[in-house]
């Protein structure tokens, strides 16, 4: 019986193997603009590994940095944020970077792709080595935090050049980059809160509008377009969230992007 169960055993280890090989290859596949599968079957085999083995490996890796769905904001509203508050922040157009802490102290940062840039960031004079010592900031569970890497009073296309091209740099200097956080990956906080929160972390954040009316989101998107909301900042559009995060938690998100957030762009 010991033999058999010791069998079973492995054979249980090697499936996780197996398991976690393809969500890794097929990770990499999407990262690339590849993607071999649909989100749904890369959902199904990521939430089975979660389930068979939560502590594996892969899951301490790089963070996933997920995109922005950019379909019609009346269709999105109607379906995901009928009456529900919005807030509304500028799209900052850079590089999206993953920070991990760990005991308040930066441990890894990572680029959508997946590659390990903590070197790069921690050249760039406004994005926190050390968090301050509060309860959640200093908890021996890693926390992750999202934000972008972008250049100030630049244009788009130089202010993602000059982003990319620090981290590709052997020494980078962190010259004329600024990092803005605007999100706790894994919160199940309110927005406005985790903004603050943020906040208090000495994190540069993004402006933040709030309303309940679509209307007045359609407003501010054409403002955006005219050039006479966030006009100062460098962006390539207006991020729509809804802000409860009770609804966050109840919508979910796919492998590609999250269901409680729009992009509206030009």
């Amino acid at each position: 019986m010991e033999k058999v169960r010791n069998k079973e055993k492995g054979s249980v280890v090697m499936n996780i193997k197996s398991l976690a090989k393809k969500i890794e290859y097929f990770d990499n596949c999407y990262r690339k603009g590849e993607a071999k599968i649909s989100d749904a079957e890369y959902d199904s085999l990521y939430n089975e590994l979660k389930k068979r083995n939560p502590n594996h490996p892969i899951f301490g890796k790089s963070m996933k940095l997920l995109s922005l769905d950019n379909y019609c904001f009346s269709e999105w509203w109607a379906d995901k944020a009928r009456n529900e508050t919005m807030i509304v922040q500028p799209k900052f157009d850079g590089c999206a970077l993953g920070l991990r802490y760990q005991s308040g102290t930066l441990v890894a940062d990572f680029t959508r792709s997946g590659k390990d840039v903590t070197e790069a960031a921690r050249t760039v004079c406004n994005l926190p080595v050390e968090l301050p010592e509060d309860g959640i900031a200093v908890s021996e569970e890693p926390l992750e935090i999202r934000g972008e890497l972008y250049a100030s009073n630049l244009s788009r296309t130089k202010s993602q050049a000059l982003a990319a091209g620090h981290l590709r740099r052997k020494n980078p200097t962190g010259a004329g980059l600024s990092f803005v956080a605007y999100e706790i990956l894994g919160s199940t906080a309110d927005e406005i809160e985790d903004i603050k929160r943020l906040e208090s972390w000495f994190f540069e954040i993004p402006p933040t509008n709030r309303t309940a009316d679509p209307k007045q989101v359609t407003r501010w998107h054409k403002e955006w377009i005219a050039g006479e909301l966030f006009e100062n900042l460098t962006t390539d559009g207006i991020v729509v969230k809804v802000a409860s995060g009770a609804t966050k938690q109840k919508l979910g998100v796919t492998s590609k992007c999250p269901n409680w957030a729009l992009a509206m762009k030009d």
